[in-house]
């Protein structure tokens, strides 16, 4: 009984620290990307590779699959070419067979930054949010759910994240087509 059992600190955080640590990452990383998403999305899944989460090569992939999203969304970006580049990159992924868990929840939240909709005659288009919070929810979820719960806790945090940011997305009426 007189056992001493040690437990490293992320295992004993609770929910409000949880939220207040991504809060300070979140903030921490916009700040010192200075604007730029993809400079912020790289930050993010350097974060993820320190952690062991994705690995150095999977954060590669991440940031060209994300870089594919976020210049569709720009001006001139060819939108649907973008969509099904971002799809083919990621089923290049998950049919890999190697691919971390939470690289494959980021690939996935990249795609989910695209959208089909139908026009009024009924014909599909496809739109790309301008910003999606998808990807970088994601990541972040991932990382702080990583420290609170190691892997298992990574994959978890960063399903929520995404699944939070893709609820922010269709709130927000900033697409484009």
């Amino acid at each position: 009984m007189n056992e001493t059992h040690t437990l490293p600190p992320h295992t004993v955080i609770g929910i409000a620290d949880g939220m207040h640590a991504a809060r300070v990452e979140a903030r921490r990383i916009i700040e010192e990307s200075k604007g730029d998403l993809v400079a912020e999305q790289d930050m993010l899944l350097s974060r993820l590779a320190e952690a062991g989460l994705v690995s150095a090569e999977e954060r590669e992939f991440l940031l060209r699959i994300f870089k594919v999203g976020h210049e569709a969304s720009r001006d001139k970006g060819d939108v649907p070419r973008a969509f099904f580049e971002a799809r083919r990159m990621h089923a290049q992924l998950a049919a890999s067979g190697k691919a971390s868990p939470v690289a494959l929840l980021v690939a996935s939240a990249t795609v989910g930054a695209f959208d089909v909709e139908a026009d009024e005659e009924g014909t599909p288009t496809v739109v790309v949010y301008k910003f999606s919070y998808g990807p970088h929810l994601t990541a972040i979820g991932a990382g702080i759910g990583a420290l609170i719960g190691g892997a298992a806790g990574g994959i978890l945090g960063g399903e929520i994240g995404g699944f939070i940011g893709g609820i922010i997305d269709s709130k927000k009426d900033d697409k484009k087509k």
